[in-house]
């Protein structure tokens, strides 16, 4: 059987080159007076040795790791992998790695797995929907020099921003403004309640009265932002309530959650009911019939995330907002009858 490879060491370097591992530290971090030979000298046994520097110790000379943490809610979800993709992708470009958290939307767990984070001495943080009280996620990033929040708030001082143009509850609005528009007038409403940041049902219930359209409190139920929890809780709904003609889901997998149990349930979309999701994943276009949401800009989400952590990182601290857009997309789920037109 082949013997496995010895990693090979600074000492090896410096006893190869015929100099102190302080040289080879130096050669390597570009610091200290040494002659041009040298340095070319030390380079050429690095190479021929295939040296590699521990990222450990190189973190023991610079005090930086490479390494920014991620925080999210649920790697599982579409909508999440996308942003992670974008990030990941600015930090490869600087030479960097993410070190990921999934928190499974769990506060306690998203408590629990901050402490990890610090332990390994991550130089930035990207805090992305977190589920936690303003309090304490507040409290939290005082701890970290450099930080970027994602679909959450946070002072000047403590991080950058990236989030909606539009804020809290404008998709539940607008979506109940489309269906009121488009026909329907016994909304259901699967609200999101893992969410700190969540739309407040009143808002949702201020645009119904704004069209005059009747409100009925036990149309409106917490849903967990799984798809699972969708279905279930439509099962649950449309059996309570068969006089419902439309249903919006505060995410996409919630609202292809709902689809599946209208749809076993013998109703036709959008014949019976009107379904509109929240963020435009891929299946949401892909599904028979396809999707009415809210477009998000997931990939440049994390793009943004992550340029805007390595201007903090590079120095600096000055207080950067990215704001992004959400459109409707209007799909076969909750289509647009010929001859209407919409006042949004």
């Amino acid at each position: 059987m082949a013997r496995k490879r010895q990693r090979i060491t600074l000492e090896d370097v410096a006893r190869e080159a015929g100099v102190s591992p302080m040289t080879v530290s130096r050669v390597i971090n570009n610091t200290g007076r040494i002659s041009q030979a040298t340095r070319e000298h030390v380079r050429e046994v690095i190479a021929r040795l295939d040296y590699r520097p521990s990222r450990i110790a190189r973190s023991l000379v610079t005090n930086e790791t490479h390494m920014i943490g991620l925080v999210v809610p649920d790697i599982a979800s579409p909508y999440f992998a996308e942003i992670v993709q974008g990030a990941e992708e600015i930090a490869w470009e600087k030479g960097y790695s993410i070190l990921l958290a999934n928190t499974s939307e769990n506060p306690q767990r998203e408590l629990a797995v901050l402490p990890q984070i610090e332990e390994t001495k991550v130089d930035g943080l990207i805090w992305c929907s977190s589920r936690l009280p303003e309090e304490t996620l507040l409290a939290l990033l005082e701890k970290h020099a450099s930080a970027v929040v994602v679909n959450r708030q946070a002072p000047p001082h403590l991080a950058s921003v990236v989030r909606s143009r539009h804020g809290l509850g404008y998709r539940a609005r607008r979506a109940a403004a489309f269906l009121i528009q488009t026909g329907r007038r016994r909304i259901g409403y699967l609200q999101l309640y893992r969410s700190a940041a969540a739309a407040p049902i009143e808002d949702f219930m201020a645009e119904l009265a704004r069209w005059g359209v009747e409100i009925n409190r036990a149309w409106y139920i917490p849903c967990a932002p799984l798809w699972q929890s969708g279905y279930e809780h439509t099962q649950q709904l449309i059996a309570r309530h068969p006089e419902l003609d439309a249903i919006i889901g505060g995410n996409d997998l919630v609202a292809l959650g709902a689809m599946r149990a209208v749809l076993e349930a013998g109703r036709r979309v959008p014949d019976d009911i009107a379904i509109i999701g929240g963020d435009d994943i891929f299946l949401a276009g892909q599904v028979t019939p396809a999707l009415t949401t809210f477009h998000v800009p997931k990939h440049e989400i994390g793009v943004m995330a992550a340029r805007l952590l390595f201007k903090r990182l590079e120095g600096d601290t000055t207080y950067h907002e990215h704001l992004f857009d959400e459109r409707l997309i209007v799909r076969e789920s909750a289509p647009l009858p010929p001859g209407v037109t919409l006042d949004l």
